[in-house]
């Protein structure tokens, strides 16, 4: 009994003396770091992380609630079409604008992008860096009155590119808004494209557009604004960044006032304005067929009961407050080179832009076009 017994534990303990001699063997290799390239490469089970933010501010404000979140330390890519795209239609929000939802998109490509534009199609991807999930709750410490005010999607950071709607020929009828698309002087070019028809939320812009304008006995000139290229050869040159704040619920357009205007490429309409003028902008977001996100900072997407200012990722601040209903947090994100055609103006107008405000250009052509996202013979991309 004794000799089988020992035997026993002699043959239950020999692959632990030897994986212990393994360890203490002189040829094993010291463990050795991974560059974030060679990490991308394993497959396998991604970080679950969590975190709390704890309320601040005054009792009942935009910051008083608790902040849970729930993350994945990992990049998520993906590249989808979806034909409508609709949140939070009805509700709360129908007084601000009935009959309409506070998301509605017509034909979202989620992509990557190349530069400021859209990237290969199917083969690129749109890119979540650390996406999260976060609860904002009111009463925490209450068992009577706790509750959910508000629940974020949301990432550190995303990177690509959301190109969004269709462009549509002269005499073709808008199957989504209604219409008939006409490029004739008079025509409604509003009815030549769909894509956005209401959105909810902040978005910090970087814009830049070249404008020609046709300015009654004077004649042609080049306007520009924002960054619009980095060939100094360019009529335009490396133009001043430009960016403004657009937010609000349900908008269908978006108003922009004395946006400073660099004139190019006339001699006399230079020496009369000083090289410089301004326009407003009033134009309906159907007009804009996408947008790029570079490695923006603290992209979400929420839905709320009430006014709340969700903490940005690296908890140092506050987005913009969202307001009841879904919202869209876009801190970061451009629409640049607009190639704008002529715009005609009179005398009176064209005096009217040496000023600021300036004139107002309304629903006028962006020369902008949905990028394509298809394989094969699929649509609508």
């Amino acid at each position: 009994m004794r000799k089988r017994k020992s035997i026993s534990i002699f043959r239950s303990i020999s692959p632990l003396v030897w994986l212990l001699s393994a360890f203490s063997c002189s040829t094993v290799q010291a463990m050795q770091a991974l560059a974030d390239r060679d990490l991308a490469e394993v497959t396998g089970q991604a970080l679950f992380v969590s975190d709390r933010i704890a309320p601040t501010g005054a009792a009942g404000s935009v910051t008083d609630f608790t902040f849970h979140r729930m993350g994945l330390d990992v990049e998520l890519a993906m590249n989808a079409n979806i034909d409508k795209l609709q949140l939070g239609c009805g509700g709360f929000n129908e007084s601000i604008a009935s009959n309409a939802c506070d998301i509605d998109f017509d034909f979202v490509r989620f992509m990557g992008r190349n530069g400021t534009s859209g990237g290969a199609p199917v083969t690129s991807d749109f890119k979540l860096t650390r996406p999260y999930i976060e609860l904002a709750i009111r009463n925490e410490n209450s068992l009577t009155q706790r509750e959910v005010a508000g629940i974020k999607i949301g990432a550190q950071s995303a990177d690509g590119f959301i190109g969004i709607g269709r462009k549509y020929a002269n005499g073709v009828v808008n199957q989504e808004n209604g219409g008939t698309c006409g490029t004739a002087a008079g025509d409604s070019a509003l009815n030549c494209h769909s894509g956005i028809n209401r959105i909810s939320g902040f978005l910090g812009v970087e814009l830049s557009a070249t404008v020609p304008i046709d300015i009654t006995l004077i004649g042609e000139a080049l306007t520009c604004f924002g960054n619009t290229t980095t060939n100094t050869a360019d009529p335009c040159g490396p133009g001043e960044t430009f960016t403004d704040e657009i937010t609000g619920t349900r908008l269908n357009e978006i108003f922009i006032p004395a946006i400073p205007l660099e004139i190019r490429e006339n001699f006399l309409v230079e020496a009369l304005s000083g090289g410089d003028g301004f326009a407003t902008v009033q134009q309906n977001l159907r007009f804009i067929h996408g947008f790029a996100l570079e490695d923006s900072k603290d992209f979400s997407l929420s839905f709320q009961r009430e006014r709340i200012a969700f903490p940005n990722f690296d908890k140092t601040g506050f987005a913009a407050v969202a307001n009841v209903g879904w919202w869209m947090n876009v801190p970061d994100v451009k629409v640049m080179n607009i190639q704008a055609p002529t715009i005609e103006l009179g005398i009176l107008e064209a005096l009217d832009a040496l000023s600021a405000p300036g004139p107002t250009l309304t629903n006028n052509e962006l020369g902008q076009a949905p990028p394509s996202n298809c394989f094969g013979g699929l649509q609508f991309c």
